[in-house]
This record gives C-alpha cells, structure tokens and sequence, in this order.
C-alpha cells in the first residue's frame, strides 16, 4: 500500500492520529502506547505527532478531551429532569439516561469506557480534570438527589454510601448484560439477553434503590 502524502492533506493526517490514538490509548492506556505505535497504526511520520500536538501528552491531552465533552453532555442530560419533577422522578430519570448509556455498544461509548478504566487503574495527570469536569458533576447531583429522599444533609455518611450503591448498580447490570455468550452461559441464571436491556434494568435499580432509601429513612436499615 502507498503511504499517504501528508503534506498535501494535514487535516487528514490529523484526522489519522487521532483515530489511531484513541483506538491504541483506550486499549493500552497512556504509558503503554508509544508515539511510533501511534504513526505506525495512522501510517504517518514521527515528526507529524509534533507538528500537530505537541508531543504525546499533547496528542493523549486531545483524545482525554473528546472523553470529557462524551461525559459530560451525557451527565448534563442526566440531570435536566423535567422541571417540577420530585426527587424520585429525578433518581429515574438519573438512572435511565446513565444506564442507557453504558448499555450503548457503539465503538464511540466503548472507546470511552475503556479509557476511563485506565484512567482509574493507572491514573495520569489528566485523571483530576477528568474527574472534576466529567465525573464529580454527576456525583453531587446524584447526592443532591439521595439527600432530599433521606430528608438528610449531604454530610450524612449514608448518602455517599447510597450514591455508590445506585451508580454501581447502574454500572454492574450494563456490564452484566454485555458480557459475552459463553460467559453467560457459565452462569444461566443471569437470563437471557433480551431481558437484560436498559429499559428493565432502570426499573430495577430505580425500584431497588428507592426501597432501600425509604427503608433507611424508616430505620429499618442503616
């Protein structure tokens, strides 16, 4: 195959890294993707990396970015419930947007998943500006929720507590429903996949979540 004249089409030489180090770094992570892995996979020149970002932060700097703006208008639509909804209407609408989601299986949602996993195994510099911009919003509107149905202040322990029980359910059941066959097979019990979808998986954690905060409300669990 003829390589490409980078020269005479920049953008598209651009367009060719990027794709290449999103594929690599979202499989690999930063550490272990080199600048000559990335030009081998986009077939272009080393110094083009330099031309275009800088270096390989520069370049990892662009595809964190593309990572944070996917995040967060997904987090912003999780939270625009309609106006005047009440808190329970606000945790379903939470819960349906972001398990919607994570059950997507387009390369784009994918790409990000994995990323982030390095991100939270092997975190880089940009680990604090991903959390901050693209995580920690959704978190407190999650809390902000979780503390009106407990009727309790956003200090109180059991609303972190009750916050990582619903955004692990969220994540768990979309994991559970994209595992391959041959894994669910091993466990039958998990059903067949045409019940494991996003449309009953809401229902489920919205109806399991909202019983166990009414039961620590009550008193009856803590």
């Amino acid at each position: 195959m003829r390589r490409p004249r980078e020269s005479r089409d920049p953008e598209a030489t651009r367009a060719r890294l990027i794709d290449a180090a999103r594929r690599l770094f979202s499989e690999y992570g930063f550490e272990d993707v080199t600048v000559r892995d990335i030009c081998r996979e986009a077939r272009a020149n080393l110094s083009l990396v330099n031309y275009h970002f800088g270096d390989k932060h520069g370049l990892y700097t662009e595809i964190v970015n593309e990572a944070i703006t996917y995040v967060s208008e997904f987090t912003a639509l999780a939270m625009e419930a309609p106006a005047g909804s009440s808190a329970e209407e606000k945790l379903r609408h939470f819960v349906a947007v972001f398990v919607g989601r994570l059950f997507e299986t387009s390369a784009n949602a994918n790409w990000i998943h994995k990323l982030m996993q390095h991100e939270i195994s092997r975190p880089t510099d940009a680990a604090a500006r991903i959390g901050q911009l693209a995580i920690a919003p959704r978190i407190r509107y999650l809390a902000s929720i979780v503390a009106e149905l407990l009727d309790a202040p956003l200090s109180d322990p059991r609303v972190i507590q009750t916050v990582t029980s619903v955004h692990g359910l969220c994540v768990v059941y979309a994991r559970i429903a994209r595992m391959p066959a041959p894994f669910r097979d091993i466990v039958p019990e998990f059903g067949s996949a045409d019940r494991l979808d996003a449309g009953s998986a809401t229902e489920h954690v919205t109806a399991f979540s909202l019983a166990g905060i009414r039961a620590m409300r009550a008193g009856t669990i803590r």
